[in-house]
């Protein structure tokens, strides 16, 4: 029996793995995990092959999570990898109903007497949609690839070899692909495979996708001039100063990139905070926070420079205001008016530990690398520990005057791309147009292609089109890596592969409103998944 062609074998495993709460960072994940492994094994090949199948722990993982590898060797050595993640976020947006959200016939029912937006209701009149959480986002997705993989075991000496990947920790730090790529690499040597390319099957529908958006996490670490309440003046807030960088950071268009015709959103926010332990009534010496920038093709030394610019600006724009505030308080009060001592003063965390190493010597770097083993055991969130390690290298910092300090914290992914460069890119633009002609004609879907994801995938550690940039300009600035955050710069250059997306039909991941076609999930997408992995294969 042919899974892939077999809508009620679909549904038994959607429902299978839905019924998992996989909440991404949690120990659920390892529970999601197993259940992926569990009915992988079920399928024949595997029962005879039981080493091609594992259960891989990652190192040092404070869940104790693991990624599932299972490998379909064929004829040959060329190799297709099926990529997806198997975490979910949160069910918090269900509110009452949050408990039923696994349950994917039950949770439909149940919304059909709640309050939703215009498009959810009239799509939930269509008897089409399927509502829960992870239906779409995406362990659909991962049904379709289990079914796939079943179907390839059936097919006596097929050309090739399939190898799943199932990860979890998509939705947060991807913490299961990190781990995966250099597993990637060691099994590609140890099998002599070569792969061809990575197929993701997020929810996509008629689109295929050949790239994935890069994100970075900048971090502004606004150091200011302590004074007591009372008299402002005599001191510079660095929440002042944050503030200023705010100002330019959110929704700034400078840093929107452009690739492929495509633009990607402009920076935000994510997080600010003063450093502050207790209440008194000095001003915040230390204020810091972090915003999101993505990337399409533009390269980290690039990102770093226009992130130096925004902090100068945002510095003489404070001591402007800071100035003119002084003026009209002496104009008030009829004394002269303050002077403001200060200049802009930007440094990148490169630059601050090298000044510290160099004028503090051997106890500085005895002292930080102490500090590091103390906080990594203490503090498990990737940004606190970052902005927590700048602050303990700033306090060598002979320089005391204000300041604003430039890092980047986790996770970084880096934009990936088809440029049509290499072989192996070229040919997948090929099989895009098959797969667009394909769909034309034995389903009349027109599908069209995104170059360029627009949400963050895993597919982002496929490669790195970026890598001399990123090892001297984005490694050097981010003080979480090989302590409390892995990246395996060199691992991803050595997969170098090209990426496509088919998947399923959904709308409205992360929000309480998620659904899955079904229709496409059962009659379509099945098969031009299928095509697509077929075509990659006769490379």
């Amino acid at each position: 029996m042919k899974w892939l062609e077999n809508p009620e074998k679909l549904r038994e495993i959607l429902f299978e793995l839905v019924a998992c709460p996989s909440f991404s960072g949690s120990e659920k994940e390892l529970d999601m995990a197993k259940k992926v492994y569990s009915i992988v094994s079920e399928i024949p090949y595997f029962r005879d092959n039981p080493g091609y199948l594992k259960l891989n722990e990652i190192e040092n993982d404070k869940f104790n999570r693991c990624f599932v590898t299972a490998l379909l060797k064929g004829k040959g050595d060329k190799t297709v990898v099926l990529l997806h993640h198997h975490d979910v976020v949160d069910v918090d947006d269900y509110g009452a109903l949050k408990n039923d959200a696994f349950d994917p016939e039950k949770i439909t029912k149940m919304l059909r007497e709640a309050d939703m937006p215009e498009e959810a209701r009239k799509d939930m009149e269509t008897g089409e949609w399927l509502f829960g959480r992870g239906v779409m986002d995406m362990k659909a997705g991962a049904a379709l690839q289990i079914a796939l993989l079943h179907d390839f075991s059936e097919i006596k000496d097929f050309e090739g070899n399939i190898l799943l990947l199932s990860v979890p920790g998509e939705e947060s730090n991807s913490e299961g692909m990190l781990a995966a790529v250099p597993f990637l690499n060691k099994l590609k040597d140890r099998y002599g495979l070569n792969y061809v390319a990575v197929v993701n099957s997020e929810p996509s529908g008629n689109r295929v996708v050949t790239g994935s958006i890069g994100k970075l996490l900048p971090v502004f670490y606004c150091f200011g001039k302590e004074t007591h309440a009372s008299r402002p003046f005599e001191g510079l807030s660095s929440s002042m100063l944050f503030s200023q960088v705010t100002a330019l950071m959110d929704d700034n268009v400078e840093l929107c990139d452009q690739a492929e015709g495509e633009t990607s959103s402009p920076s935000t926010n994510l997080k600010v905070k003063d450093l502050k332990l207790r209440y008194n009534v000095t001003t915040p010496q230390v204020t810091a926070g972090y915003f999101n920038v993505f990337s399409m093709q533009r390269p980290a030394d690039e990102i770093l420079d226009i992130l130096k610019k925004i902090a100068c600006r945002a510095f003489e724009n404070t001591l402007k205001i800071k100035q003119e505030n002084a003026r009209k308080f002496a104009e008030l009060s009829g004394g002269e008016p303050p002077q403001v001592p200060w200049k802009p003063n930007v440094y990148t965390y490169e630059q601050l530990y090298d000044v510290c190493r160099k004028t503090r010597g051997k106890a500085f770097e005895e002292h930080i690398k102490s500090y590091i083993e103390r906080l990594t055991e203490e503090e498990k969130d990737e940004r606190e520990f970052t902005i927590k390690l700048i602050d303990e290298v700033h306090s060598f910092c002979p320089d005391r005057e204000p300041k604003i300090v430039i890092a980047f914290a986790p996770p970084y992914y880096p934009h990936i791309i088809n440029k049509g460069i290499t072989e192996k890119e070229r040919y997948m633009l090929e099989v895009v147009d098959r797969l667009i002609e394909y769909g034309k004609k034995e389903f009349n879907v027109e599908m069209g292609v995104i170059k360029i994801y627009p949400g963050i995938t895993d597919l982002s550690y496929c490669g790195l089109q970026d890598a001399d940039n990123v090892m001297k300009h984005l490694k050097p600035n981010m003080p979480a890596i090989g302590h409390i955050y892995s990246l395996p710069v060199e691992e991803m250059g050595k997969l170098d592969l090209a990426v496509i997306n088919v998947g399923p039909a959904g709308r409205d991941a992360h929000k309480f409103t998620e659904r899955l076609h079904m229709p496409y999930f059962e009659k379509t997408a099945p098969f031009l998944l299928r095509f697509a992995v077929e075509e990659l294969l006769k490379f």
